[in-house]
């Protein structure tokens, strides 16, 4: 008597993770230089994965069929940091959000605040 053989099952979740898997390199965090003028920029990425998974199998004998199970959940997340800027004399890190203008941005507010409050307190007296 011949047992015929099923084609193997292959989990989604084991191709996903088997995807990132091949990209342990720095190709997740930095892309490919782009020729720009007389430089090249180069981005950045700051990425965090989290991929989880489970499953169950029961074994295949002549009287019952295979019984399995899985499950998976995953996370993704690409933040742009910035970029490199490199030109033949000097190398530049140029971060996407400038800091210096959100920190004066906040300090305008902050001064708007304050006076706002005290022209309140000085009309309420």
């Amino acid at each position: 008597m011949e047992i015929e053989k099923k084609p193997v099952y292959q989990s989604p979740i084991g191709r996903i993770f088997e995807k990132f898997s091949r990209h342990t390199d720095i190709t997740l965090v930095y892309g490919d230089p782009i020729e720009f003028e007389n430089k090249k920029v180069l981005p950045v990425a700051k990425v965090k994965y989290i991929v989880g998974g489970g499953g169950g199998y029961s074994g295949e004998t002549a009287i019952t069929s295979v019984g399995q199970g899985e499950g998976g959940a995953g996370y993704i997340s690409v933040r742009p940091l910035g970029v490199y800027e490199i030109n033949s004399k000097t190398v530049k890190f140029k971060p996407a959000f400038d800091l210096k203008f959100i920190s004066t941005l906040s300090l305008i507010f902050t001064f708007g605040l304050i006076l706002l409050f005290t022209k309140n307190k000085r009309n309420s007296k």
